[in-house]
């Protein structure tokens, strides 16, 4: 017996090391190789994960998330098993093979992960296929900017629907999840360079909502199923800008900033008035945040004031919304978000959120050539 088990530790072993070996040339090779990037590995990781998203679009909620706990409750189970038979039998041996095999397991998930999307975090930038040249930050470049993106927020604000309370007044969640849809494929359409043939599924409302609240995470995509999770506790000026982004990760924009600037392109590229003021806002708000002079923060805050009441409404709703999920959990994430990122080749971390102001700076100078 003793020689059979340590054939199988031996084989896990292999596994493991062949698996974490494969999950680190993958990326090189995407580096290395934009034909093999763009022509074979970006395709792949649209198309797979579409297939998936196309066989669980059946179902109305997010399978991801059952899966996700019946995966949790699996090894707990093998976990608890393997001690019981450890202690029965008095048999280090079996806790040291649930070991490898777990940890053969998860160099599976990981390789599956970066195979079926983790790798487009290495693509060519979006900057690189539009030509747009993105430099340092100039601060008064960077106004101009914000200052043309305050000018949609005040246009479009006006143009959305609203109650008497002046909240927006939309159809629910199912009638923005599928115009966000309408939006990426108006995306694609118009910015051919930044896309590709995807099936797109309508974004799922996550049903552990107050958990991903208390998480930091207003959307998930999740490339196992194809499915972009999106957490409905935001309000609905932003809901839209949230959906996009997730359906960009879907088109293989994973990293933060590029999603967040593709999803501002499908914003504004949408019919619906909504849509194009949350894109504003997304906009407006990254652009903002960047400036560092005061006298141009206090200009333009200024401006929303007296021009877009309803937009500091929203502001402040939204914000006070996830205000009442701070606390520890939100930090502890915001650490484990970071690494993650920095893992996946973005060495700002979290900080790398913020460069769409420099990719929205680009589309500007271009824009008014």
């Amino acid at each position: 017996m003793l020689p059979t088990r340590r054939k199988r530790l031996l084989r896990s072993s292999v596994l493991t090391a062949a698996l974490l070996l494969l999950t680190a040339l993958l990326p090189l090779l995407v580096m290395r190789s934009e034909a093999f990037a763009l022509g074979v590995y970006l395709p792949f990781s649209r198309a797979v994960p579409g297939l998936a998203g196309r066989v669980f679009s059946f179902a109305p909620y997010a399978v991801a998330e059952d899966l996700l706990v019946l995966g949790a409750a699996l090894a707990v189970f093998c976990a608890i098993r393997a001690v019981v038979r450890g202690l029965r039998e008095r048999a280090a041996w079996t806790l040291l093979l649930w070991l490898s095999n777990g940890v053969m397991y998860a160099a599976c998930a990981v390789f599956l992960f970066v195979l079926l999307w983790g790798g487009t975090y290495f693509v060519p930038k979006p900057e690189e296929r539009l030509g747009l040249h993105v430099a340092p930050v100039d601060e008064g470049l960077l106004y101009l900017t914000a200052e043309h993106h305050l000018d949609d927020v005040v246009r479009y604000a006006s143009e959305v629907p609203r109650d008497t309370n002046g909240t927006a007044a939309t159809d629910g969640f199912d009638a923005l999840a599928a115009e966000s849809v309408h939006a990426m494929r108006a995306f694609a359409a118009y910015y051919k360079e930044l896309s590709g043939r995807a099936h797109l599924s309508p974004p799922k409302q996550a049903r552990s909502a107050p958990l991903l609240g208390r998480l930091g995470i207003a959307g998930i995509y999740v490339p196992f199923t194809g499915e972009a999770l999106v957490n409905p506790i935001s309000t609905a000026p932003f809901l839209p800008a949230v959906m996009t982004h997730e359906l960009a990760h879907r088109l293989g924009f994973a990293p933060e900033d590029d999603a967040n600037f593709a999803a501002y392109l499908a914003c504004m590229a949408s019919g619906s008035p909504l849509f194009r003021y949350s894109g504003s806002m997304l906009a407006f708000t990254y652009c903002y945040n960047a400036l560092t002079d005061p006298g141009y923060r206090r200009t333009l805050w200024a401006r929303l004031s007296e021009e877009a009441e309803p937009a500091l409404l929203d502001y402040a709703r939204n914000r006070a919304v996830w205000d009442s999920y701070d606390g520890y959990l939100r930090e502890r994430a915001e650490s484990v978000n970071n690494a993650y990122l920095q893992a996946m080749g973005q060495t700002e971390g979290v900080r790398s959120y913020g460069r769409v102001a420099d990719l929205l700076i680009a589309l500007y100078i271009e824009e008014n050539k």
